[in-house]
């Protein structure tokens, strides 16, 4: 009887065993910077369910970047943060989805700056301007500078890699209108420029 009761006190406090964990002080928008005032402690029954941020890595998530909205009171946890993006304003976020001989055959890696460049389409003719390209003397208006944030695998069943690149606001429609068509091929430019 002894042993059952030891057996039952030591499974409570398993049952109940607490761990500190990191909790969102106050809300805070998706983009924004992780500080030490957006963190608070949680101390919370250990569930192998959840997966929250140890309070002891407190200093690792400070300067981290919030990958969606946080919620004041809610546990957080890995996939909520991420490293800073280098996102800003005045910049959105474009997919291009591309297939092979639309970007270089070495591949594409994150912070690399390229020249979108719109191509001819099959009549000839580039999106935005229905002349052809090389009669153009705007050339310079179907190019557009950018900053690859993210490169997907390649889908085998479509052929097609999806690119994620930064660019101004300014070209971010016409960017998203040329990559609707297909019509366009990026250029990488060398480092520094």
């Amino acid at each position: 009887m002894l042993l059952g009761g030891l057996l039952a006190l030591a499974a409570g406090q398993m049952l109940t065993a607490r761990t500190e964990v990191l909790a969102v002080a106050h809300d805070v928008p998706l983009g924004s910077t992780i500080t030490t005032e957006d963190l608070a402690v949680a101390n919370v029954t250990s569930d192998p369910n959840l997966s929250p941020i140890p309070a002891s890595q407190r200093s690792q998530i400070v300067g981290m970047v919030a990958q969606v909205p946080l919620s004041r009171g809610e546990l957080l946890t890995g996939a909520q943060v991420g490293p800073d993006s280098g996102f800003t304003a005045g910049e959105m976020l474009v997919a291009l989805p591309l297939k092979e001989g639309q970007f270089p055959a070495g591949g594409l890696s994150p912070g690399q700056q390229v020249l979108i460049v719109a191509t001819p389409g099959s009549t000839g003719s580039t999106i935005g301007s229905g002349t052809p390209a090389a009669d153009t003397d705007g050339a310079r208006d179907q190019q557009v500078d950018a900053t690859v944030a993210e490169v997907g695998p390649l889908n085998q069943a479509t052929q097609v890699t999806v690119v994620d690149v930064r660019v101004s606001a300014d070209d971010g429609v016409r960017v998203a209108e040329l990559a609707s068509t297909g019509n366009l091929a990026l250029i990488v430019l060398p480092a520094g420029r």
